[in-house]
């Protein structure tokens, strides 16, 4: 269940931004909503997690980005993230709707301090806003089919998931 989620939702990353211009409204990051889908699926094995987080960020940044270590540092930034907000909430839909939120809105905000920092662009505010906005609707949406699907499935093969 943990590694069809991850591969379908990395290779729908790759397919819709191919055909998704950057000024559409829909900005997919499915990868990073797979990190908060199957996180329940390693039953409260952070070590395990984090290992299959840093083994997707790797493959993230081979793949979309040819570089090493970026989206491998950010990934596992969300992965600690979502670890913490796991435990604080038992998972349910609201759960992994508010947990998508918090991880999409913190990769865009690195992203946008990484470019501020280091890249001289004249970015502002606004930018990251619009930017945020535009990835939270499709992923959002996208979260919520997958969490239901995967629900559905775990909960018909008997499929073990932390609560």
């Amino acid at each position: 269940m943990i590694v069809f989620i991850s591969i379908v939702s990395f290779f729908l990353d790759g397919i819709l931004s191919k055909y998704i211009s950057l000024n559409s409204i829909f900005l997919p990051l499915f990868t990073i909503v797979s990190l908060v889908i199957i996180y329940p699926y390693f039953n409260n094995n952070i070590y395990r997690y984090l290992k299959f987080v840093a083994i997707i960020g790797i493959l993230y940044d081979i793949t979309y980005l040819n570089t090493v270590f970026f989206n491998f540092f950010i990934f596992m930034i969300l992965g600690i993230i979502i670890c913490f907000i796991n435990y604080l909430l038992s998972v349910n839909l609201y759960s992994i709707i508010l947990t998508t939120s918090i991880s999409i809105i913190m990769y865009r905000l690195i992203i946008f301090l990484f470019v501020l920092f280091f890249k001289n662009h004249d970015l502002n505010f606004l930018n990251l806003l619009v930017m945020i906005s535009k990835s939270l609707i499709l992923n959002i949406i996208y979260s919520i089919i997958i969490y239901l699907m995967s629900e559905s499935y775990s909960n018909k093969k008997n499929i073990l998931r932390a609560k």
